[in-house]
This record gives structure tokens, C-alpha cells and sequence, in this order.
């Protein structure tokens, strides 16, 4: 096999995953995407906020920009992608905390404005008069926005394989390296996989893939709590909701998805009693939250870097790049694109030379 002809092989079904098989398949490159399960295991339980406002950083608040923007572009290439830019109300954290954010926002370029009781309750009518009579006020954010992102990676994939993708459905258990040291395929389940060249997209599934190479990547897993009511057709929320304690959107098929966090909360030692918890406090926080439905909760793992950056670019072993995080959804979009430039073209965006895995000089050891 010709390494440079064959195909670039991408690890992982989630959102992270689906992007960065898909940017390739764009530029025309065979892509064999190798995942245990479609959809991931964390994108199916995430929140799916799009927004750059999760850091107080601005090399990664401007990278989060440029994801969005890309996420943008991709939604034109895609009309039935499921992105909803419907904006966020912040009306958590303390007033003195709202204040410094709004600043800081301000100061980066973000289109944010401070709303008071009565424009919050125009905004959003359906949240009952109390929730905002708390806070007193809030700020919106008009440019953020949702995705449902386990949809997306789906149809993300799809196009990829319209595009001639193949997707395997087998677990990775490790890597194929020539004399020289450069991986050149992988090991599953039901035997090699050869390409020119390897992405791994798995998640937590990318600690104990590296440590087969003795790569010790800094990644933990930290549980989040979601639930979910029954869909309905009536419109509760105009924008994604930050109440304190409270985070909430409304998906495009009609659920109320809500947390204690962005990402969910902890989900305790009864998670059933704490997701119930959850929906009570939705139902008061809406005029006519007692006919909501409760459904289901979930809880997701999300995969953390140990200093909440992402990881991403080479892993110091040739061949082979690496791309993992906690606000993949928000992400993808971009790393997919300078993922798929990287390797096809050599050309390395200036962004990613913040996101490299040698930076932690502790933790990767060949």
C-alpha cells in the first residue's frame, strides 16, 4: 500500500470525531472512521452550547470564535444540520461576577448587552415574574447558540460517507508502527487497519489507546448530570436559560434539557432524587412549568484536560494526531478543519501551537 494514498484513519464517532472525518473527506481525501459506537459516548450527553463565553482566556476565547464561525459555514453546506443560533440569557453568578464578564466580553468583540427585570421578562415570557426579580438583571448574548450535537455527528458522517468515507464499527485496542516508529494503521478487534496516517478522537477512550505507546496522556473524567422532560410542542424558552443553579435550553424536537451546570451537575449518590430535584426547580422556574413531563436524566463523562485546555496536534509519535476535550461540541468545528489541513497539506495553524499535548512536560513520555 502507498502510505500517502491510503486512507487517514479517524478513531471516534462523537462530534469531535465526525468533524475531523468529515473536513477530510471534503477535500477529497479516503477517510475510514473506526468507532465502537456512532454518536460517541459523551456527545449524546452533553448540554450542546455553542458559545466562546467558558473561559477567561483569550487565545482560547478567540479559538471558540472561530469554531462557532465555522460551525456557521458548515450549517450553510448542511441546511438540515440541527443548529439553533438562538442566543443565551446569563442571569447566574453574582452581580459583581456578572459585571467582570460583561467587561471582559465587551472588551473581546462579544455582542453582549445588560438587560434589566423587565426586558429579561419580555424576552423570555414564559419564565415565571420571580426568577427575574432575584437576579434583578441579566445579559444576553444574541450570537451564541445549540446544536444537537449526537444529530449532527450523524449526519456529519453521513455526508462523509456520500463523500466515501468508510465507517468501521470496532473497538481500537491499539497502533501499527514501520521500522522507522511511524504509525501507519491500528489494531482492532477484527484485525489491521493500514492507512497513511491516524487521528485519535476517542475521549476518555485516548488514555489507555496512549498508554500502549507509554504517551501518559493528562485527562480525567468528571461525571455530569442532565435530565430531560417529555417533548412538547409549546415554546417555553426563546434562549438558552443561565439561572443560578440552573442551566436550561429547550432542544429542537421540543424537550426541556436542563442542569445545574453548562456541562451538569454531580449526580450525588441518588442521582434519580437529584435529577427530580432538577425538574422541580424547572417547573417553578416557568409560568406553566406543572405540565411539563419528566422523562429521563443522563450522565455523562466528560473527558477534562488536567488544565481545561484542549489537546490537540501531534501526539511526539509520527504519524499520529490527537484531539480531545471538554467542549467538543463547541470545538469540533474547527478542529476538523485544522486537523484536516494538518495533515493532508502540513500547514499548521498558529492556534493549534497553544492546544499541544508537549506542553505538559510532565505527562507525555515516549
Amino acid at each position: 500500500m502507498n502510505v500517502q494514498s491510503a486512507p487517514v484513519i479517524v478513531i471516534g464517532g462523537g462530534i469531535v470525531g465526525a468533524s475531523i472525518a468529515w473536513h477530510l473527506a471534503k477535500e477529497k481525501k479516503d477517510v475510514i472512521l473506526i468507532a465502537e459506537t456512532l454518536g460517541g459516548v459523551a456527545t449524546p450527553k452533553s448540554f450542546c452550547w455553542l458559545n466562546a463565553a467558558g473561559t477567561t482566556q483569550r487565545f482560547y476565547y478567540d479559538f471558540r470564535r472561530r469554531s462557532m464561525e465555522r460551525w456557521a459555514e458548515i450549517g450553510k453546506e448542511i441546511p438540515d444540520l440541527p443548529i439553533h443560533w438562538g442566543g443565551v440569557l446569563t442571569c447566574d453568578r453574582t452581580p459583581e461576577e456578572r459585571v467582570e464578564f460583561y467587561e471582559r466580553q465587551r472588551l473581546w468583540g462579544t455582542n453582549i448587552r445588560r438587560m434589566e427585570q423587565t426586558d429579561l421578562a419580555a424576552l423570555e415570557p414564559q419564565v415565571g415574574e420571580a426568577q427575574f426579580s432575584l437576579v434583578k438583571w441579566g445579559l444576553h448574548v444574541p450570537e451564541e447558540g445549540t446544536i444537537e450535537a449526537y444529530d449532527a455527528a450523524a449526519k456529519l458522517i453521513a455526508h462523509a460517507q456520500s463523500l466515501g468515507t468508510k465507517v468501521l464499527k470496532a473497538s481500537v485496542t491499539g497502533f501499527l508502527r514501520n521500522e522507522n516508529g511511524r504509525v501507519f494503521g491500528v489494531v482492532t478487534g477484527s484485525g489491521h487497519v493500514r492507512g497513511s496516517h491516524v487521528v485519535l478522537a476517542a475521549g476518555l477512550g485516548s488514555v489507555p489507546l496512549l498508554a500502549t505507546e507509554n504517551i501518559k496522556l493528562p485527562l480525567n473524567g468528571r461525571e455530569g448530570l442532565l435530565v430531560n422532560t417529555s417533548p412538547t410542542k409549546k415554546q417555553y424558552l426563546n434562549n438558552l436559560l443561565r439561572l443560578p443553579g440552573l442551566h436550561i435550553r429547550q432542544t429542537l424536537d421540543g424537550r426541556i434539557l436542563f442542569g445545574a451546570s453548562f456541562a451538569g451537575g454531580q449526580p450525588g449518590d441518588d442521582p434519580q432524587a437529584v435529577a427530580e430535584e432538577l425538574f422541580n426547580q424547572v417547573q417553578k422556574a416557568f409560568k406553566n412549568g406543572k405540565r411539563l413531563e419528566f422523562s429521563h436524566y443522563t450522565i455523562g463523562v466528560r473527558p477534562d484536560p488536567e488544565d481545561g485546555y484542549p489537546i490537540l496536534g501531534s501526539t511526539g509519535l509520527e504519524g499520529l494526531d490527537l484531539a480531545v476535550m471538554h467542549s467538543g461540541v463547541t470545538n469540533a468545528a474547527l478542529v476538523g478543519k485544522l486537523l484536516a489541513k494538518k495533515i493532508l497539506y502540513g500547514i499548521e495553524d498558529p492556534m493549534l501551537e497553544d492546544f499541544r499535548l508537549d506542553r505538559f512536560k510532565n505527562y507525555a513520555k515516549l
